[in-house]
């Protein structure tokens, strides 16, 4: 798993504040990958409250459509 920080939806946010990355690595400068034999272990801690669970949520891609734009428009 790739993770960057500034791809996520909740970057700077006060869940960026409680998620698992920047717990650890307050936040990466950079993307950070997670390898598949990894996640199991770091669900596991999460799950038993011993570490922030992951908050990454990938920005969705940008449409190039502005609704509010086009009501001003209308």
């Amino acid at each position: 798993m790739k993770i960057d920080c500034t791809q996520c939806e909740m970057y700077r946010s006060d869940a960026c504040d409680d998620c698992l990355v920047t717990a650890v690595l307050h936040p990466p400068a950079g993307a950070l990958e997670l390898d598949d034999d990894v996640e199991p272990t770091v669900g596991a801690f999460a799950d038993a409250g011993l570490i922030p669970v992951l908050r990454f949520r990938p920005r969705a891609p940008a449409t190039g459509d502005d609704p509010d734009a086009a009501a001003e428009t209308a």
